[in-house]
């Protein structure tokens, strides 16, 4: 990639989040978030996101011709050789929609797409708590359980282009998911308290002292720790980046889950990997999308 900046675009099915993004990882202006409304037709979604392109670089003063390109980071499954949408569940008017070729002709410039969770770990590899290593790996604990993995600054996708989908692979009684999501949490803190409430509220009873709160989320440690040491044991990384809304209660639940991998790896990658938290928060997203152009 040249000194061009490039649009990187936090796509959902809630919102859309556009930003211009340097070389460096700076966004430049203050990004702009649109409303997806994912039940509309395709093509009014589609022109959604070509009318917050156009606005965003307009915004930073720009014209289409300094853009390098366009990064887009989408929820999944995808054909990410042909940037098809394939059966997104919260994209339902999107299924088998050729994103990328209708950008790339109305634009004229190049268009990546790929998993929003590889491109979270994309981010934090380019611009965030894994600069500079070699293999990360990454897990997104949200309302679902993403991962991605990134080797030498490049997302490893697999023969199929579903590497790291370990969600639903078994554990337990269910799913990966199922216990490194927010629905965990939930559900722990449901059997320990016996009344059910949100993640975010057993976060913030957490923050005020509330016993039953604490330990749940130690309690979640354990399990997103056993989940983490699979990752370790099969992958050998230099780092572990946590990341998703999840991670906000991280001060709650980070001792139970490192202490948790550490029991359960050898010797060498107990000596060497990293697990951190996510250093990109709310922007992570969109510089993953745009490190996308960096590091074809």
């Amino acid at each position: 990639m040249n000194d061009k900046v490039v649009v990187g675009i936090d796509f959902g099915g809630t919102k859309i989040k556009f930003g211009i993004i340097d070389q460096k990882g700076r966004i430049l202006i203050e990004p702009l978030t649109l409303p997806t409304m994912s039940k509309r037709k395709a093509n009014a979604i589609v022109k959604t996101m070509i009318g917050g392109i156009e606005r965003t670089v307009q915004n930073a003063g720009l014209s289409i011709d300094q853009i390098e390109g366009i990064g887009i980071g989408s929820p999944g499954p995808l054909d990410l050789e042909k940037g098809i949408i394939l059966e997104a569940p919260n994209l339902p008017t999107l299924h088998f929609f050729p994103l990328k070729q209708h950008l790339e002709a109305h634009f004229q410039k190049p268009v990546k797409i790929n998993n929003d969770g590889n491109c979270f770990v994309l981010g934090e590899a380019w611009f965030g708590a894994a600069q500079n290593a070699r293999i990360v790996c990454g897990l997104t604990l949200g309302t679902g359980c993403g991962c991605g993995i990134v080797m030498n600054g490049k997302i490893y996708e697999g023969a199929t282009g579903t590497a790291a989908e370990i969600w639903c692979a078994p554990y337990l009684d269910s799913n990966v998911e199922a216990y490194g999501s927010a629905k965990s949490i939930r559900r722990i803190y449901k059997q320990r308290a016996g009344r059910e409430t949100g993640a975010k509220t057993i976060f913030e009873l957490a923050l005020n002292g509330d016993e039953m709160a604490v330990k749940a989320w130690s309690e979640f440690g354990f399990h997103v720790g056993k989940i983490v040491a699979i990752m370790v044991n099969l992958l050998d990384p230099d780092i572990v980046v946590i990341g998703g809304s999840v991670s906000n209660a991280w001060e709650f639940f980070h001792e139970t889950l490192i202490d948790t991998v550490n029991r359960n790896i050898t010797k060498a990658p107990r000596e060497h990997v990293q697990i951190e938290k996510s250093a990109l928060g709310e922007n992570g997203g969109l510089l993953g999308a745009a490190a996308l152009l960096m590091s074809s």
